[in-house]
C-alpha cells in the first residue's frame, strides 16, 4: 500500500513549507505539491492554506493530517509485527561518538549474545541534531546522544542516563601540573580537536563563553577527524585534547594519561536516551534498552520493559 501522498501532507504541515518538506523527502518541490494536489483533487477539498508565508492546514486538511499520522503509525506498527512474525526483527539505532566509542561494544555483545538468532541490528553515529532528524522521519528506532546545546526534546520520550563528563587530558610528565588548572595554562598547549563543529569543539566554545572567553584564544589548534591518532599523539607528549572522560577512561586507569579541569569550565553535558512518544516496544527493542541502562547499573523505567 502506497502511503507516500499522506506522508508528505503530513511531513510539509510540519515543515511549514513545500521547499523544506522536498528536503526531507528527498524529491523536488513539484512532486511535493504534486502529492498534496492529488489529494486534494481524491477528496475534493482545499487541504492546505498557501496565502501566508507558511503552509496552514484548511479544516479539512487538518481534520486529514490527523487520520493521516493515524493510519501512518498504524502502517508502521504493522511492519514491526510483520518482523517480528518472521522472527527476524531489525532495530536500527543512532547514537552520538562518544557514547559509541565508549560503551556500544559492550552493549551489542549482550545483546547478541541474547538475540543473534532473532535480530539484526544497525548502528550509526551522528551528531544530536542528525539524530533526532532521523529518528522523527523514523530512519532510528531509538537513539541516544550527549549534547551541550538547549536542545528541545518535547516532542520525544526522553530519558536521562548518567551525564558525560569533558576533560581535558595530556601525557603524565607533560608540564600540566594539577588536575585543576587555569584556562591560561591551556591556552599554551597544542590542542587537538577531532574537527571544527564537532560536540566537544562546541562543548569548549560554550564552556569557554562561560568564563567569559572565546575558543579562538586557542590558536594553536590541530584539527583530525580521527580520535585514536588524537589519543596517541596526546600520548606522544605532542599537546592536549578536550574530550569525553569516557573515551579515554582506559588511558586515564592505566596511567597513559592524566585528566584536568579549566577553572571555570563546566565539566558535565546531558545524556539522554529518546523515543518516539507512544512508541510500541517489542521484547527485542526492550532488550536492547534494557541493556543501555544495565551497562549503567540502573533499571529501565517500568515502561521501557516487556508487557
Amino acid at each position: 500500500m502506497d502511503f507516500t501522498n499522506l506522508k508528505t501532507l503530513v511531513v510539509s504541515v510540519e515543515c511549514g513549507s513545500f521547499s523544506k518538506a522536498a528536503e526531507i523527502l528527498c524529491v523536488t518541490q513539484s512532486a511535493v505539491s504534486r502529492r498534496i494536489k492529488i489529494l486534494e483533487d481524491h477528496y475534493g477539498q482545499l487541504l492546505l492554506d498557501r496565502s501566508g508565508l507558511a503552509l496552514k492546514t484548511t479544516a479539512a486538511g487538518q481534520l486529514l493530517v490527523e487520520k493521516a499520522r493515524m493510519v501512518l503509525k498504524m502502517e508502521q506498527d504493522f511492519v514491526h509485527d510483520l518482523q517480528l512474525l518472521a522472527r527476524k526483527r531489525k532495530i536500527s539505532f543512532c547514537c552520538t561518538a562518544p557514547f559509541g566509542i565508549s560503551f556500544l561494544p559492550d552493549i551489542f555483545t549482550r545483546f547478541m549474545s541474547r538475540n543473534s538468532q532473532t535480530s539484526e541490528l544497525s548502528f550509526v553515529f551522528d551528531m544530536p541534531e542528525g539524530a533526532l532528524k532521523g529518528l522523527k522521519e523514523t530512519l532510528y528506532d531509538l537513539v541516544l546522544i550527549e549534547f551541550c546545546e538547549d536542545l528541545n526534546l518535547d516532542e520525544f520520550a526522553v530519558y536521562p542516563l548518567p551525564d558525560d563528563e569533558m576533560v581535558f587530558v595530556s601525557k603524565p610528565g607533560f608540564g600540566i601540573d594539577g588536575r585543576v588548572v587555569t584556562v591560561e595554562t591551556m591556552l599554551g598547549q597544542r590542542l587537538y580537536c577531532k574537527k571544527s563543529g564537532c560536540c566537544a569543539r562546541r562543548f569548549l566554545e560554550k564552556s569557554m563563553h562561560g568564563i567569559g572567553r572565546d575558543a579562538a584564544e586557542f590558536r594553536n589548534t590541530v584539527y583530525f577527524d580521527d580520535i585514536p591518532f588524537i589519543i596517541k599523539a596526546v600520548q606522544a607528549g605532542e599537546g592536549v585534547t578536550f574530550i569525553s572522560r569516557s573515551v579515554v577512561a582506559s588511558h586515564l586507569a592505566d596511567g597513559s594519561l592524566v585528566s584536568h579541569h579549566v577553572e571555570g569550565f563546566a565539566t558535565a553535558r546531558p545524556r539522554r536516551l529518546v523515543l518516539e512518544k507512544n512508541r510500541s516496544l517489542d521484547p527485542t527493542l526492550c532488550d536492547l534498552i534494557e541493556g543501555i541502562f544495565h551497562r549503567f547499573s540502573l533499571t529501565p523505567p517500568p515502561e521501557l520493559m516487556p508487557r
